[in-house]
């Protein structure tokens, strides 16, 4: 067997045994609160059971779920590309203009620390209760955290690779496209990812306010109907949606960057 296969198969074994232990993770979890339940140690009322989960999900997935996920989704993506393209240019140009960051820093620092959930209700106002006003406020969570990882990511480049360019002669332009670029690119990618969650995040409370659909609007709905089941469900739902836009962020990096970001990861620290 050549060192290729041997690897792969270690590679295979290793994927195995990794999505094997988080099965049996979430069977043992399902199995403690099924048990809870049954032996009255948790009240079926307020916390249901993964069987009745299981049976909503099938009745439901078709008619209910997919049209709404499609839809948060969708007001999700486009609040993501939008506080994604307009943070990283925001970041590079307060990198650049360290003046301009002077100046607008204090504004930029109080529209940060607004509570969200207070500015719903505005943007509800403002926009509608159509997807706009989903959008605008899952952008004002992602914008902010995306801008800041750009710009620390710029910042702290290391200054003796900036001196060593200099000192061979290198332009402003490739001392940002060789070094200044790479160097922060892991910590934009970062604030990215943390920024897909926090648009899902956004798009749903603004859902669960007002909205006509998404998966917000029927956590609120199956709430007002007291119907447990339905609620965790829906969370569920919530929390697959999360991890498979991590997931895929994840395979987008490393399709980008490849072994590159590791290897400035590692020289990081």
């Amino acid at each position: 067997m050549t060192d290729e296969n041997k690897t792969r198969g270690a590679l295979i074994r290793e994927l195995a045994w990794l999505y094997a232990g988080r099965v049996l993770i979430l069977l043992a979890f399902a199995g403690v609160w099924w048990a809870a339940v049954r032996f009255g140690l948790a009240d079926k009322f307020f916390v249901s059971t993964p069987p009745e989960i299981v049976r909503f999900l099938f009745a439901n997935f078709r008619k209910e779920i997919v049209p709404n996920a499609a839809d948060t989704l969708r007001a999700m993506l486009i609040a993501f590309v939008l506080s994604g393209v307009a943070g990283v240019l925001s970041g590079l140009a307060l990198v650049e203009l360290p003046r301009v960051k002077r100046l607008v820093d204090p504004f930029l620092t109080a529209l940060n620390s607004m509570p969200r959930i207070a500015l719903a209700p505005i943007f509800i106002l403002w926009f509608g209760i159509e997807t706009t006003s989903k959008v605008v406020l899952a952008f004002s969570l992602g914008f902010f955290i995306v801008l800041m990882s750009t710009y620390a990511g710029m910042r702290n480049v290391d200054p003796t690779l900036i001196r060593l360019s200099r000192s061979l002669g290198c332009s402003p332009w490739q001392q940002f496209t060789k070094i200044t670029l790479p160097w922060a690119i892991p910590t934009v990618f970062a604030g990215l990812k943390l920024a897909l969650i926090y648009c899902f995040l956004g798009v749903v409370t603004s859902e669960m306010l007002a909205s006509k659909v998404g998966l917000g609007q029927l956590i609120m709905y199956y709430s007002g109907l007291l119907r447990m089941e339905a609620v965790l469900a829906i969370l569920l739902v919530m929390a697959v949606c999360a991890v498979a836009l991590t997931m895929i962020a994840d395979r987008i990096e490393a399709a980008l960057l490849g072994s590159w970001t590791e290897s400035l990861q590692s020289a990081r620290g």
